[in-house]
């Protein structure tokens, strides 16, 4: 990979962190977020950030064991060494299909609208990503805040420009 090649910063997406060193040969447990082991098991490489620049590092062996995610890199071949590496923030390139899919994040802020109704529920607080769903935090026009469910097969609309969010509620959600 030539100098040229290695993406800015603000073109990736930051995966997790190398947490530990495992073993005496220089594997490492990576803390990972955002994306799934599977999803970066077979990658060449990951970038790690070095002095504010990403660095990519090959990827000699990876493995899940116990729901945990280990990797021995090509240049990092001793403990020490590893130790070295410990906290540094990992990316990987950002696809391009990944700019199209929808950022909840930038839904706060957003009219929540009853597809059934077409009546406004409130505006969306924050959003609260669980291991397996999406909740958005929304303050109702009461001042009350109501947790909504967050599914792509719930989503009618998305309205940028009035900032609105259609929704199909489930039934009984608003009646708690």
């Amino acid at each position: 990979m030539k100098y040229k090649d290695i993406p800015e910063i603000d073109n990736c997406l930051e995966i997790g962190s190398i947490s530990r060193p495992h073993g005496k040969d220089g594997e490492v447990l990576l803390s990972i977020k955002n994306v799934d082991y599977e999803d970066i098991q077979d990658m060449p490489y990951l970038f790690l950030c070095r002095q504010e620049r990403l660095v990519p590092f090959f990827i000699e062996k990876a493995t899940i064991k116990s729901n945990s995610f280990f990797v021995k890199f090509e240049d990092i071949n001793s403990l020490e060494k590893a130790e070295q590496y410990c906290g540094t923030k990992i990316y990987i390139e950002s696809a391009e299909s990944e700019e199209d899919e929808l950022q909840e994040d930038e839904l706060v802020g957003y009219a929540v609208i009853n597809s059934t109704t077409n009546e406004t529920i409130g505006t969306i607080q924050e959003v609260i990503a669980y291991s397996i769903n999406v909740v958005f935090d929304v303050k109702k026009k009461d001042g009350s805040s109501i947790l909504l469910p967050f599914a792509e097969d719930l989503l009618k609309e998305i309205n940028d420009e009035q900032k609105t969010i259609t929704l199909i509620i489930p039934d009984g959600i608003l009646e708690a």
